[in-house]
């Protein structure tokens, strides 16, 4: 008995010790990780760029000048990540309505502004870069605010796929197949839209400016702002950073070459055989043999089957695929075959609520249908992830629901929050919280969630909600607009303000 308890107290101490051991690190991580933070958006800047009156390159120009935002430097070595708390740089690529008056933003650290100047100047030579105040700051929202109201979407890519185990079947979850995000598949882009080959103006169809036609139309005491947050996607390799996606049945963290490739390498594989499976004729008929008795005398027969040691794939002829999955792996390339960030878009419509008009909700929940690809192509699409995103009334509990939902998404447009939570998403505890910091500011709900989280779910490692899109993509949803786009609140510059050339006589 005595040898019993003895066993049991080591085990109990060895399970405290170990808790302790993830307390510290986790408490450290949040602490070193918000450090270095805090000073890198200290350290950030609002970069206006002002439009000239003629633009005629396609969006290509654009996808050049982003690749100026792939920057991963910093993260090399644990004692960066673990020790100074360095994490991979971010950028934000905004678009502005002012009361109706529409501005280009760049929100990036100032370390890397003459690069992205740079960039911008080499494919538009005619636009003038300026360092603006946080437009933010004009207008603010609260859980409580009584004059103020917004609405606000997300807009993560919609498609799915279903992976598979070594043995070919579907991992199950809630009584169906899971699925995981189908990021690998392309948006429909500039080049989809022929913008790529330079057409005369009155030819374009820019999928850009429905969204400045709806910031165009905002009056006076409202506005719209749009913004992507992007983060280069090389570093999330598993060997530096964890992989970008998790199959949360398998525990594998997966990158979206890795999701390609496995999602490619199923729409070639016509089966897989395992051990104890029968063996098929060219016809499609089980194959068998005779058995016997001790006399040699055919008695009966039974089906030959496979005795592999391990599952064995047998994969498709090119002359099997059909059409569609042709297609599928067409588009899966083009995706992959440039460099691939991270992002996260939102939307938000906020105004003084004397002039708020409900019919621009409607307008947010399909400004982005432009990009989406539909009918029989192999595509993407955006989905919709809003501040109100309760079914029915009773979810909504005590009308605190809403309120909550809208400012902690004010709140992350504002802070370009989204690559480095700290707590997850629990619904139930959001429940409890909604109700119980009514009366409290937001901060003192994050503090509480973050400690809630450090201590009872220190193992947990909670990740953000992205999606990965190609530069063309990126540059398809953020781009300078030409002539094609006609709204007369986008402000043009005549010309570009530079220094005097060095050469001129003295």
């Amino acid at each position: 008995m005595q040898f019993l308890i003895d066993v049991t107290l080591v085990l109990f101490y060895l399970f405290a010790f170990l808790l302790v051991c993830a307390w510290c690190w986790r408490f450290w991580k949040m602490y070193i990780n918000q450090k270095w933070l805090n000073k890198y958006q200290k350290d950030c800047i609002l970069l206006e760029i002002k439009l000239p009156r003629d633009i005629f390159k396609s969006p290509l120009a654009m996808e050049v000048a982003l690749s100026a935002l792939l920057q991963n430097s910093g993260v090399g070595t644990w004692y960066d990540r673990n020790v100074k708390g360095q994490m991979l740089n971010f950028f934000s690529l905004e678009i502005a309505s002012l009361e109706g008056v529409i501005h280009f933003y760049i929100r990036t650290h100032k370390k890397f502004r003459s690069l992205i100047e740079a960039n911008l100047y080499a494919q538009y030579p005619g636009i003038e870069i300026i360092e603006a105040d946080d437009y933010t700051s004009r207008i603010r929202y609260h859980h409580l605010s009584k004059d103020v109201d917004m609405w606000g979407n997300m807009y993560p890519l919609s498609k799915t796929w279903t992976p598979r185990d070594k043995n070919g079947n579907t991992y199950k979850k809630d009584g169906g197949d899971y699925t995981m995000k189908a990021d690998y598949l392309p948006l429909k882009t500039y080049v989809d839209y022929g913008l790529d080959k330079d057409p005369k103006e009155e030819f374009k169809t820019d999928p850009i400016t429905p969204l400045l036609e709806f910031f165009g139309s905002l009056s006076k005491d409202e506005y719209g702002w749009f913004q992507i947050l992007v983060q280069d996607d090389s570093k999330h390799n598993g060997k530096v950073l964890p992989k970008t996606y998790l199959n949360e049945e398998s525990h594998e963290h997966m990158s979206l070459a890795d999701m390609a490739n496995a999602r490619k390498k199923q729409i070639r594989t016509a089966a897989v055989l395992k051990k104890g499976d029968p063996v098929y004729d060219d016809y499609g008929n089980p194959k068998t043999k005779d058995i016997k008795d001790a006399d040699g005398k055919i008695i009966g027969s039974e089906p030959i089957t496979y005795n592999f040691d391990k599952p064995k794939e047998v994969s498709k002829g090119e002359v099997s695929l059909t059409q569609e999955e042709k297609d599928e792996i067409e588009q899966i390339n083009r995706k992959l075959s440039k460099p691939i960030v991270r992002t996260i878009i939102r939307l938000i419509y906020i105004a003084k609520k004397d002039v708020v008009k409900g019919q621009y909700i409607p307008t947010t929940l399909a400004i982005m249908r432009h990009f989406n690809n539909s009918g029989n192509t192999p595509g993407n699409a955006f989905s919709l992830s809003t501040v109100d995103n309760y079914d029915f009334p009773w979810q909504n509990t005590f009308g605190k629901r809403v309120p909550w939902r809208k400012e902690e998404m004010f709140e992350a447009f504002v802070e370009r929050e989204g690559f480095f939570p700290h707590a997850g998403p629990r619904d139930s505890l959001d429940k409890w919280e909604d109700i119980f910091f009514w009366e409290h500011g937001g901060k003192a709900r994050k503090r509480f969630r973050m400690l809630y989280e450090s201590i009872f779910h220190p193992f947990d490692h909670p990740h953000a909600e992205v999606s990965c899109l190609n530069l063309e993509e990126l540059a398809t949803l953020w781009h300078f607009p030409g002539a094609v786009a006609g709204t007369p609140t986008l402000p043009r510059i005549d010309s570009a303000k530079g220094v005097a050339p060095v050469n001129l006589p003295q």
